[in-house]
């Protein structure tokens, strides 16, 4: 849409937006121009696929499954929790949150669409450059919606002037501190809300706005086919998910036998015994299906090492070791989770050597260099949590060969891999994205 530019009755793009934000039963408000319905389901829900009624878009004179009719020129597109959302035109400004979104964006052929991010570092730019004809952004010119502290820079957001706030709105509630009330005001006076944090498990005191139930999770293809029909985009997204879902197909179909997969450790690429006292260890198998976060780890059905071990009272790592007790379980691989950003010259924990700094500390600690990961020189930086369909492509295919290079061929390090030993066309992806079907 033309940022603000009248309409065809004459408003600008903020007062419509304005005009037509529709309290839900919570009072906070979920859309534009239409009546919004609260998410039903429960927490790790596989409930919809995507092709119920209440996902479809409505055509100008269509009905919807609530029995609300959408105005002539205009489209709603339905996610929990927020509901059904109505749009006049394609949103053209979007604030997102750690980069999740903007990768589906970005396969959608909109990255440019993003203006403000809650996290910006986390969006990882490194495997766009592996892609024909794409240009990444620079993360350091998109501006930072939250504080270092957690907070919500509620008046960033107004200088913004977005037409979409594409994340889930208890996430600024039960992450940012936000009251439900200033989500509403946002939701009336910024733009509305569309997006729902399947990145994983959510805690037990997640918010669950609008109505305090538990909502579902959605699948990375689900969501590029919602924002797909948000931005106006059916038929890149469908291109893109087709091309996606073929790729997993083939590569979890040639997973080798679990007796034949090596045990691996997740560690985070961050923390070490020399600058936090302990090794940070992350159970890499997701808790529910459709989260992205691990979901390379899941879908490749990786062999945890550390299943036993884990200590449900450890806060924000699933267990915190020493050097002695990493060299008990003696893992045959070990992954290093967020390593990529590290290796793309991210600063986003504040310490960018750290991670050259572990793999160091292995390496030369006397303890250390008796791991059998060491030894064999299986120690492999992992992905970033913040992965849509780009990149978790990617960041499936690299585990693959670092896991399994007897199935899927040897991994030489990030943008390294030969042509003919790469599993997924990196030149259909570019043409997706370029709008090349």
């Amino acid at each position: 849409m033309a940022h603000d530019d009248p309409t065809d009755d004459g408003l600008t793009r903020r007062d419509w937006m304005k005009r037509g934000g529709i309290a839900v039963a919570s009072g906070l408000v979920a859309g534009c121009t239409a009546s919004s319905s609260g998410g039903g389901g429960s927490n790790g829900s596989e409930a919809g696929n995507g092709s119920g009624a209440d996902d479809r878009i409505q055509s100008s004179t269509g009905t919807s499954a609530q029995g609300g009719t959408t105005r002539s020129g205009s489209y709603s597109v339905a996610i929990e929790p927020v509901g059904s959302v109505e749009f006049e035109r394609p949103p053209e400004r979007i604030v997102g949150g750690w980069g999740f979104v903007a990768d589906v964006l970005m396969a959608l052929g909109h990255a440019d669409s993003i203006v403000g991010l809650a996290r910006p570092g986390f969006w990882y730019q490194g495997f766009y450059e592996l892609l024909p004809s794409v240009k990444p952004r620079n993360v350091d010119e998109i501006p930072n919606t939250v504080s270092k502290s957690y907070s919500v820079k509620q008046e960033l957001l107004y200088e913004l002037d977005p037409d979409l706030l594409a994340t889930d709105p208890n996430r600024f509630i039960a992450s940012y501190q936000l009251e439900p009330s200033k989500v509403s005001t946002l939701a009336t006076d910024v733009a509305p809300f569309f997006g729902n944090l399947s990145r994983s498990k959510r805690a037990p005191s997640w918010s669950n706005w609008p109505d305090g139930k538990s909502y579902r999770y959605y699948s990375i293809p689900e969501f590029v086919e919602r924002y797909g029909r948000v931005v106006g985009e059916r038929e890149r997204a469908s291109a893109m998910i087709d091309l996606y879902e073929r790729t997993m197909d083939d590569i979890t179909s040639r997973v080798p036998p679990k007796d034949d997969r090596p045990s691996v450790g997740l560690l985070s690429a961050f923390t070490n015994p020399e600058n936090k006292g302990y090794f940070g260890v992350i159970d890499p198998i997701p808790e529910i299906d459709k989260t992205y976060e691990l979901k390379q780890y899941g879908d490749l059905g990786v062999v945890d090492a550390f299943a036993d071990e884990y200590d449900s009272e450890n806060a924000h790592y699933d267990l915190k070791l020493g050097m002695e007790g990493l060299l008990d379980v003696d893992p045959d691989v070990l992954v290093f989770d967020e390593a990529v950003n590290a290796l793309g010259g991210n600063n986003v924990y504040g310490n960018a050597d750290a991670y050259e700094g572990m793999l160091e500390l292995l390496r030369t600690d006397p303890v250390g260099k008796q791991l059998a990961a060491v030894e064999n020189d299986r120690l492999y930086p992992g992905g970033t949590g913040s992965q849509g369909p780009i990149i978790n492509l990617f960041q499936t295919e690299m585990l693959a060969k670092q896991l399994y290079p007897d199935e899927f061929g040897a991994w030489h390090g990030l943008g390294e891999i030969p042509e003919n030993e790469r599993l997924f066309d990196r030149q259909r992806v570019a043409d997706i994205i370029n709008g090349t079907l």
